[in-house]
């Protein structure tokens, strides 16, 4: 059964992504969330003619996509989910205690994928939060199999966040709250290590 209340909340936290600044605009990233009861996923849609997306913050619990774990459509609309939900479904089937993705194209953040490095950990929050070091996941075409492979991979079996490169990054977590928490020490460990790195570098912390 679809529930309107988990429309809406994944539409509140659509508007909460662009808010944010996690999107620089039109339907770049997008939120999804798994209804542990049911299996169903809410997840942000794709624009066509009559669905114009400007930015996330116009999103509506009507525009709002519901999916099973195959990626079928679970109600009659024309509006086909985001472009990356394989990658979406590909992190719900392997990892199963997780039931929200905040992916993002935010600034600090998309300066490693951009580099394709992985973010080191060099602050004590990143173990606690992220597991440790941030993997950039190896590219792959936007909505393709590969990459969703690869972000899979590079989450690996307990890292709540990687690096897409030349793309964003994938945040994960148990409920959105956790997801956008996890989105929001990204960026900021992001911006402390590269600044660290112009007056003078940064220690590892090997843990």
């Amino acid at each position: 059964m679809v529930k309107q209340q988990l429309k809406e909340e994944v539409a509140r936290s659509a508007r909460l992504f662009w808010e944010k600044g996690l999107s620089p605009g039109n339907d770049s990233g997008d939120t999804s969330l798994r209804d542990a009861e049911t299996g169903y996923i809410y997840i942000c849609p794709r624009p066509n003619s009559k669905l114009k997306i400007p930015n996330w913050g116009v999103t509506k619990a009507e525009d709002i996509v519901v999916i099973n774990r195959s990626g079928d459509i679970m109600e009659d609309t024309d509006i086909l989910p985001t472009v990356e939900a394989p990658m979406h479904l590909h992190i719900y089937r392997s990892r199963p205690e997780i039931n929200a993705i905040v992916h993002s194209h935010a600034v600090w953040s998309s300066a490693f994928a951009a580099a394709g490095k992985n973010m080191p950990s060099v602050l004590d929050e990143q173990y606690y939060v992220f597991g440790g070091e941030v993997v950039c996941a190896e590219y792959g075409a936007v909505g393709s199999e590969k990459l969703a492979e690869n972000i899979v991979f590079a989450l690996g079996a307990d890292r709540m966040a990687a690096l897409m490169r030349n793309h964003g990054a994938v945040c994960i977590g148990k409920d959105l709250e956790e997801a956008f928490i996890v989105s929001d020490f990204l960026e900021k460990c992001a911006q402390s290590i590269l600044f660290a790195s112009l007056i003078g570098g940064f220690p590892v912390l090997n843990k």
